[in-house]
């Protein structure tokens, strides 16, 4: 497929599907841009530059992004728990979102009370930026931003890798459009090789046994993949390719998706920092722990393991250093040696365990607490082991442990990301520390055996 780029995008002349809903109900080309039109107009007529993007639909988010770059305006996009919580105090000017229903205290442009219109100049600049956030990498939201030229130069590597693996697919996805992976994977590379997407998110494992899967690509993520293995496909179709990414996928779960869906999966190595850093694919005969960087990215090792990167996709010209410790086979590959931080991986989410035991710690009922990351064999959660104070020893004796722990699970989830919330809660006199007074991680675990 002939990649075009995102600057020029609005310039093509084209009668292409470029997206289809759950009904198989299709819009195409010339809607876009008019849609693209129509806001751009309402945008320009405004002095405000950051807008937050609250869009659930991946068609109306790709009219928001051309829609603010074609007035000259900077999206932001963040997860939705971030731009409900106005403590946050991200940086935006107004919200566009699909309808006026809702409540905002900053302006609000609906797309469903603009009219279509005719694009005066659609030539972007490739300088034209986007906002993006971390969720929970750090004690707060990291801000990011990236430039069309760095999403540019990653979309033509990912075309020149798997594009003839994808071929005419369709692109099916069961993440986000709301963060850089879904983002690039399913909006951003469909649009510019005119591949159809789907408005919509699968939801369920089963949904990825059907029609879609003989004519289809996945963009996916291991917290759905890791759910097959009990399922039966019947129709006994398998997908163009499988994309995964957000964690490493177990090789059971691995073998499931190409056992059930017929295809190993291509892993995407990234960050939001950094977005794709390296892939690789299991069905390599005795070189499935090896990574191949992208082309166009260096990567390196710093003294301590941990893996840096350098590439054009970041908004950085410096390095940057990840939260996982490698191994290199050569400036090409390396092994994953596993996170070597205080960030953990829950269902794909990058999270913090020290802001999780700060937000419980300025709880009342709190004194002290540590946060570990667990595992049941299916899901990924925190659990969360408190050292309560009086008032909390008291609260607990009156109420009891469920209720208190869901009182804590409701205060702290008013201040994190839904997957940061502890699943479970054990409360305890001291927390477990060694004789130098450090934590001791395998003790904390032990408690929720």
């Amino acid at each position: 497929m002939t990649v075009t780029p995102l600057s020029r995008l609005l310039e093509v002349d084209s009668m292409h599907v470029v997206c289809f809903d759950r009904r198989e109900d299709e819009i195409l080309w010339p809607e876009f841009r008019a849609r693209v039109a129509g806001l751009s107009a309402a945008l320009a007529a405004s002095d405000l530059r950051y807008w937050a993007l609250d869009c659930s639909n991946a068609f109306d988010l790709a009219c928001v992004l051309y829609g603010c770059w074609s007035a000259g305006k900077t999206p932001v996009l963040a997860p939705d728990y971030l731009l409900a919580d106005e403590s946050r105090g991200l940086r935006f000017d107004g919200v566009v979102r699909a309808s006026g229903d809702g409540v905002s205290s900053r302006p609000v442009i609906a797309l469903d009370q603009l009219q279509p219109g005719e694009l005066v100049d659609p030539i972007i600049p490739a300088t034209s930026d986007l906002v993006l956030f971390t969720s929970g990498s750090t004690g707060e939201p990291t801000q990011v931003c990236r430039t069309i030229r760095n999403f540019e130069s990653e979309l033509e590597v990912l075309e020149s890798l798997f594009g003839a693996s994808i071929g005419d697919a369709r692109v099916y996805s069961t993440v986000s459009h709301q963060h850089v992976y879904g983002l690039l994977f399913r909006l951003l590379w469909p649009l510019v090789t005119k591949r159809a997407f789907a408005t919509y998110n699968f939801e369920y494992p089963e949904n990825l046994f059907g029609e879609a899967s003989a004519t289809g690509a996945l963009v996916t993520s291991p917290a759905l993949l890791k759910r097959i293995g009990h399922l039966q496909n019947p129709v006994e179709s398998e997908w163009r390719i499988i994309f995964s990414s957000g964690g490493m996928l177990p090789d059971y779960a691995a073998a499931d998706a190409m056992r059930l869906l017929g295809r190993w999966p291509v892993e995407v190595l990234g960050s939001t920092e950094t977005s794709g850093v390296a892939w690789r694919c299991q069905e390599e005969h005795g070189a499935a722990e090896v990574w191949h960087t992208l082309p166009e990215v260096r990567v390196r090792q710093d003294d301590e393991g941990f893996l840096e990167v350098n590439s054009p996709f970041m908004g950085l010209s410096s390095w940057h250093r990840m939260g996982d410790k490698v191994r290199l086979r050569s400036t090409r590959s390396f092994e994953l040696l596993g996170r070597g931080d205080h960030i953990v991986k829950i269902e794909e989410k990058r999270v913090s365990l020290a802001e999780i035991e700060q937000c419980a710690i300025s709880l009342p009922s709190i004194t002290d607490a540590a946060a570990t990351a667990l595992e049941d064999g299916t899901r990924q959660y925190v659990g969360l082991v408190v050292q309560l104070s009086e008032s909390g020893v008291a609260e607990l004796r009156e109420l009891g442990r469920k209720d208190v722990g869901q009182k804590i699970r409701q205060s702290l989830g008013s201040r994190l990301d839904p997957v940061a919330v502890p699943k479970k809660i054990r409360y305890v006199d001291v927390i477990p520390v060694n004789s130098q007074g450090k934590r001791q991680p395998a003790a904390i675990r032990e408690l929720f055996d």
